[in-house]
Order: C-alpha cells, then structure tokens, then sequence
C-alpha cells in the first residue's frame, strides 16, 4: 500500500529561492548516486513498485523527472 506524505507550507513564510536551489541540487546528486550505484535502471523501478505499490510506468516518469529537475530548475 502507498504511503502519503503531506507537506505544509506556511503561506506566509516563504521558503528561500536559495534554499530550493540547494534543495534542488542535492536531490539531482543523490539521484546520480543511486542511478549509479550498480543496480540495473529496471531493477531500481521493480524494488521501488515492490516496496511501494506504486506503477511502474509512474516510477519510471518521477525518475526521468529527477534526473532532469536540476537542468530545468537551476540556472547555475
């Protein structure tokens, strides 16, 4: 069963622009950290369907889209 994780965000407080920028970064080192551990691109999308319920197809798109996040999101 998928879990689900909610985020509150006080509207009046703000966060950064530089704090989602580090934000952004670590997550796109992290993500080449695990692409680049060992395991096979499909083995990472079924322990990641087994352990979460969620589609395949689905995890497949949130991979694609952290690999790329920090190239669309950052300027630097």
């Amino acid at each position: 069963m998928a879990k689900t994780v909610q985020v509150v965000q006080d509207p009046e407080q703000p966060v950064a622009t530089e704090i989602l920028a580090k934000s952004i970064v670590e997550i796109d080192r992290h993500m080449k950290a695990v692409l680049n551990a060992g395991l096979k691109r499909e083995t990472l999308v079924a322990l990641l369907h087994d352990s979460s319920g969620i589609a395949k197809g689905t995890i497949r798109v949130l991979l694609n889209n952290l690999e790329s996040l920090r190239s669309q999101w950052c300027s630097k």
